[in-house]
């Protein structure tokens, strides 16, 4: 619909300009540049939010890659077995003995105590009010018909039953009331046995003692005493029996962690010959994981890159985070990765550089194998510091029970002074054996000291690279994380942006109104002008006739 002023000029009455026109194009003059700006800004924030969303995604893989690392539980040498149907021989931890050759002859496995009642009709079958008392220790015959019991220092416990207790109820009594012993209901082909099984090893056997006041039922059926038998032994508790060249040892378990440091022993059955026990180099796997983490970094690496970059020609591209600051702050970030300082361990610290990372001038990272075997020959321990928490003491006799929670990874020197014990030079609270740090990077750390011969200790305390990368990208990735925010404060501008949209053109709006009163007033003093005019030429003609 025309507006006045044109109905005017159509009219022949006004000015006979087309004034929405004029108005559109004045009103356009001062609207287009500022929508364009207000669109050109919305489009880059988009693109910054859809940036930092890819962003996420490539260190979210990152992150996996070096988790896989970091879990792969990656030693200096890994142990082998020459027949893994009767042993196997893996490191599970920080590897002290790094040229293990040996004859293994498994004679005898450790099997567990085990118990069992007599049938009941139905796993709901009700056992009988009273209590019934489960201690651990070891079985062995007297001289006479009757066996003596000889308790361990696990704490004994008491399960209660009522009339309403089931054989289901007790099970898992027992399974709630304590880790050293097991209890599980079969099916025997007639009806349901309740069977209780200790730990393995000959000094971890049951014993099952009913309280005063219990039922007949109950006591009739779960006895286990040395006078009371009613639970059957259908397997005895033994340790396991083997020798390694020649010497002959026992322990409580088929898995065995004390044998050489950093590795364990898993026995599998026995054997009427030698089965070789080795460690060995593992080179090619540090490498390969090395390669995956290079990989990985460089991926990462180069899409920021790409994100970040600043176009300084018409051939280039300026990316969708050129010149952000946390885009940058996160860029430095993994550029650090290859030097960051690893404390803790024994020799260091060390960084990753040391096996062979090196950076190269557009900030991607390669590995140098050679500089990797020579450092790896050199030290074969430097690989902890890359793969493998620590939390180590160079003196048997010493042991951190605790880490606090304002305990710093490092390494620190336990010292006796006058009967008293110091770590790093400030004196530690003693209780009992147990020696409590109070202060400085040790804050929190207890000590237990078993003898009061040890004069000097070192404890070595450390996070390894994995994990501090693993921490870093998680902190990026936080639900309050700087990345989150950003995204979140970005969104906010797009709302911004839109409201700025909003009172533009309710602004034009007014603008254009403004304009078309404007010109309907110059239209209507035209007119009246015109008529005026008129009226004067008319006058005019009526005197000449």
């Amino acid at each position: 619909m025309a507006s006045t002023p044109d109905i005017l000029s159509k009219l022949n009455i006004g000015s006979g300009m087309n004034h929405s026109e004029i108005i559109s194009s004045i009103v356009d003059a001062e609207r287009i540049p500022a929508l364009e700006r207000i669109e050109k800004n919305q489009e880059s924030t988009e693109n910054k939010i859809s940036a930092y969303g890819l962003l996420k995604n490539d260190i979210k893989d990152f992150r996996e890659a070096v988790r896989s690392i970091k879990n792969s539980n990656a030693a200096s040498h890994e142990g082998n077995s020459s027949d893994t149907t009767i042993a196997t021989f893996k490191t599970t931890g920080s590897t002290g003995a790094d040229n293990i050759d040996s004859s293994l002859v498994v004679s005898s496995l450790a099997s567990s105590h085990t118990l069992v009642t007599g049938s009941y009709d139905n796993s709901g079958s009700t056992v009988g009010a009273g209590s019934l008392t489960i201690d651990f220790g070891t079985w062995s015959t007297t001289s006479s018909a009757n066996d003596t019991f000889t308790a361990n220092t696990e704490s004994a416990v008491t399960v209660n039953t009522t009339s309403s207790t089931t054989l289901t109820q007790l099970r898992d009594s027992i399974n709630n009331a304590t880790d050293n012993a097991e209890a599980t209901i079969l099916y025997n082909g007639t009806g349901y046995v309740l069977v209780i099984k200790g730990k393995s090893g000959a000094s971890n056997e049951v014993r099952v003692t009913p309280g005063a006041g219990s039922t007949s039922t109950l006591t009739n059926n779960f006895s286990y005493t040395a006078s009371t038998k009613n639970l059957t032994q259908t397997v005895d508790g033994t340790d396991s029996s083997f020798s390694v060249d020649g010497i002959s040892m026992t322990r409580p378990s088929n898995s065995i962690k004390d044998l050489f440091k950093g590795y364990t022993l898993e026995l599998e059955k026995t054997s009427s010959s030698a089965v070789n026990i080795s460690s060995s180099q593992n080179l090619t796997t540090i490498n390969n994981l090395l390669d995956n983490f290079v990989e990985a970094y460089n991926s990462v690496y180069a899409n920021i890159t790409l994100m970040t970059n600043a176009s300084f020609s018409s051939d280039e591209s300026t990316g969708p985070l050129a010149g952000d600051s946390l885009a940058r702050s996160i860029q430095r970030e993994l550029r650090s990765f290859s030097t960051q300082s690893i404390t803790g361990y024994e020799n260091g610290p060390y960084s990753m550089s040391l096996l062979g990372i090196q950076t190269n001038r557009d900030g991607s990272i390669a590995l140098n194998t050679n500089t990797l075997k020579n450092s790896f020959e050199a030290n074969p321990k430097i690989v902890d510091a890359i793969f493998k928490d620590q939390l180590t003491s160079d003196n048997a006799e010493v042991e951190v029970t605790t880490i606090g929670s304002d305990t710093l990874p490092g390494s620190y020197a336990i010292t006796k002074d006058s009967g008293n014990y110091n770590i790093d030079g400030v004196q530690m609270t003693a209780n009992g054996t147990l020696y409590t740090s109070g202060s400085g990077n040790s804050n929190g750390m207890v000590v237990n000291i078993a003898s009061s011969d040890v004069t000097s200790a070192n404890i070595y305390f450390g996070h390894s690279l994995m994990r501090q990368i693993d921490e870093s990208l998680t902190s990026f990735l936080a639900f309050n994380g700087d990345i989150n925010n950003r995204i979140s404060n970005l969104n906010n501008k797009l709302g911004d942006f839109r409201d700025q949209k909003t009172l533009l053109e309710e602004r034009m709006d007014r603008l254009t109104e403004r304009y078309s009163l404007q010109f309907a007033s110059m239209e209507q003093s035209i007119a009246g002008m015109k008529e005026t005019g008129n009226y004067l030429d008319q006058m005019l003609k009526e005197e000449r006739d």
